[in-house]
């Protein structure tokens, strides 16, 4: 599944599309008016399938085999991407744990996050952007990306207790449901705009060249 991206509807639709799609949900949560808390799992997981149809036509497919798709047909994609996911999921599983709020700052975030914190844990200790929480067994930093208006928690160091970071997340979701509302993020209105560009150019390239299915059947079974 090689060969020019730009002139094969194929390509350019397994390529682009899982993107446009990650690209559209990120650009709608961006939109919202008040913030948005996931953990840093799930949103490497987003990530990683927004990106699945370019490792796919890209890596995968020159690691590929060519006598395991003689051999096993269209399984043998379904297993490489299943090693990939596999991949993924090591990774999630082994990066250090974390928090991403969408569509705030550290501004707006931290008097919620010291709400909290005073509930979970009175103990717990700022020094600068940093908070330590002993009893938690939380020991996290904020950081910001000034560009997108988002803001990451990320633990420091290797020993946290992965409980405590889940009390944590579902007590800054509480929270945040009395954030006030904030100005529309216009970033977030960019990555809509480039998602929505992606489809069209894919919905063009079916059109234009016709005859998608039979291509498709094609480059999935027998091309390499």
């Amino acid at each position: 599944m090689t060969g020019d991206l730009m002139s094969d509807p194929v390509r350019l639709a397994i390529a682009f599309c899982p993107l446009a799609a990650y690209l559209g949900l990120i650009g709608m949560i961006n939109l919202r008016r008040g913030p948005f808390i996931t953990s840093g799992g799930r949103d490497f997981m987003a990530l990683s399938i927004g990106l699945s149809g370019l490792i796919l036509i890209g890596p995968l497919a020159l690691i590929m085999p060519s006598w395991s798709v003689n051999f096993y047909g269209s399984y043998a994609w379904l297993m490489m991407l299943g090693l990939y996911f596999l991949s993924v999921a090591f990774l999630v599983l082994t990066k250090r744990p974390r928090i991403v709020v969408y569509n705030t700052t550290i501004k707006n975030i931290r008097p919620l996050l010291r709400e909290v914190v005073d509930g979970l844990d009175p103990s717990a200790r700022w020094a600068g952007e940093s908070l330590f929480l002993p009893t938690l067994g939380l020991h996290l930093i904020l950081e910001e990306d000034y560009g997108t208006r988002n803001v990451l928690i990320k633990s420091v160091g290797p020993r946290q207790d992965l409980d405590g970071w889940r009390q944590l997340e579902i007590a800054l979701v509480q929270a945040t449901r009395r954030h006030e509302k904030q100005p529309i993020n216009y970033y977030g209105l960019f990555l809509v705009s480039v998602g929505v560009f992606m489809l069209l150019m894919v919905c063009t390239q079916v059109y234009t060249h016709g005859n998608f299915q039979q291509e498709f059947i094609h480059d999935f079974y027998l091309d390499r």
